[in-house]
């Protein structure tokens, strides 16, 4: 690593006057390919290094990269990034001020057996072509694919002028099939991603065959279904969709940068906003999550955030700035997508705590409703009003499943939703990796366990 770089990034923007100084060294390869129709779509093997230098100043942050590792550029990134401070200070409304965080010395990294840029593109290459292959075995109703695999790996650097140093290697994996199917007029798509802080071996512990072969199994089978009529109902939630309602409809809403903008949970600390049965956190944890993370790029030790407790709203995820403004510890929610990014909140696994109903209790004890499985994505806002789609919906009558349904949509308000939850299964997982796009890219993973609400079912008339 260019650690003298780094510290001579450091050395000049403090002798500017800079009141605080970071520096973010990252250097790593990528390989990302994506197969169609048995045809390589896209396919690259990437190195990347640069170099990010963030500085507040007279109460305004300034922020310079560069990928030219000179001594002569870096010193003048690092001045750039002083006079931006300088001259921005000016027109803002309020000064800048930083929570005070013990500085860290430490090293970190990624617990995994196969590192993936150690393994031949030759091997990652029949990956997705033996995944295609058996989609398009299916048969004629299969009329499109995407095969998708990515690898991660990386090192980064992180100093500051509180003494904090911090050296990192992460590595991720992940893998992807999305199939459609059609049969006359009716179209049906399935859809399954795997993947977190894991190495090559995600590939070997996971039979990627028979992932696609299943989703595109499933997307065959949905054509039969039909598709319910619209109304408000009870519906089971799955693992995976109660995730995604926790991230898209919620969890962003909890994101102190967007309280301050003012989300539907501004001012509402202390308040009962959700059932007693609902307890919802973010954390860099577990291992091998896709949002796992022991240090945010601030470099702030991460720790969970209760964000609702029993049904109370307990806190929300912090920068240092933002934790200066609520009075309160950074909670190690900065993340940038790379260095040159500036870090902003975001969440890392985001999750509902698991209850004491079996799963099939829940079903069991429904006497008429909806069971939803698996998200398709959708749109949410900071109002915590949401709008998503469903792989799959069964019907629920006196407790048992009776009729399967495709083009299936679930929407409502987050907060009456989870104020409406009567049951909460004890079979968490955390199991839907994927990449958070809030102005920048970041891993993020979720997820809960079963659960019963109340929404809007949308299908036809």
């Amino acid at each position: 690593m260019s650690e003298n770089l780094v510290l001579k990034a450091l050395k000049e923007a403090s002798r500017l006057e800079a009141s605080y100084v970071e520096v973010r060294y990252q250097e790593g390869f990528i390989t990302s390919l994506r197969v169609r129709k048995g045809i390589i779509e896209s396919s690259s093997v990437s190195t990347f290094n640069g170099m990010g230098i963030r500085v507040l100043k007279d109460g305004s942050w300034g922020f310079a990269s560069l990928e030219d590792l000179t001594p002569e550029k870096v010193i003048e990134a690092a001045r750039n990034a002083v006079k931006l401070a300088s001259s921005s200070s000016s027109a803002r409304s309020r000064r800048v001020e930083i929570a005070r965080v013990d500085p860290v010395c430490d090293r970190v990294k990624t617990n995994v057996i196969k590192i993936p840029s150690q393994v031949p593109i030759e091997e990652k290459l029949k990956t997705v072509f033996d995944a295609d292959k058996a989609i398009w075995s299916k048969g004629e109703k299969v009329v499109d694919d995407s095969v998708v695999y990515t690898d991660y790996f990386g090192r980064k650097l992180f100093v500051n002028s509180d003494g904090a140093r911090i050296e990192s290697e992460e590595v991720r994996t992940y893998f992807a099939v999305q199939v459609t199917a059609r049969e006359m007029d009716r179209i049906s798509p399935a859809y399954k991603a795997i993947g977190g802080t894991i190495g090559f071996e995600l590939i070997d512990r996971n039979d990627p065959v028979k992932l696609a072969e299943e989703v595109a199994s499933r997307a065959i089978r949905l054509l039969d279904a039909n598709i319910p009529k619209g109304g408000f109902t009870t519906c089971v939630l799955d693992n995976d969709i109660l995730g995604l309602l926790v991230h898209e409809a919620f969890g962003h809403t909890a994101e102190a940068d967007l309280v301050l903008s003012g989300s539907i949970l501004t001012g509402k600390i202390g308040e009962q906003i959700a059932s007693e049965h609902v307890t919802i956190i973010d954390s860099p944890e577990p291992a091998g999550a896709n949002g796992w993370i022991m240090y945010d790029d601030e470099g702030v030790r991460a720790k969970p955030v209760k964000i609702i407790d029993k049904g109370i709203l307990k806190g929300f995820m912090h920068n240092r700035e933002s934790a200066a403004i609520f009075g309160v510890e950074p909670t190690g929610n900065a993340r940038a997508q790379g260095y040159s990014y500036t870090p902003l909140i975001r969440m890392r696994n985001t999750y509902m705590e698991a209850g004491d109903w079996d799963p099939e209790e829940i079903i069991r004890e429904t006497r008429e409703g909806f069971y939803l499985k698996g998200g398709l994505g959708g749109q949410a806002d900071s109002n915590g009003e949401f709008m998503f789609s469903v792989q799959e919906a069964w019907k629920i009558e006196n407790g048992r499943l009776v009729e399967p349904f495709r083009g299936v949509t679930i929407s409502g308000n987050a907060i009456e939703v989870l104020k409406s939850i009567d049951a909460v299964g004890k079979d968490l997982k955390i199991e839907s990796p994927g990449n958070c796009g809030k102005f920048q890219w970041v891993p993020v993973d979720g997820g809960g366990p079963h659960v019963r609400a109340r929404m809007m079912i949308g299908g036809s008339l």
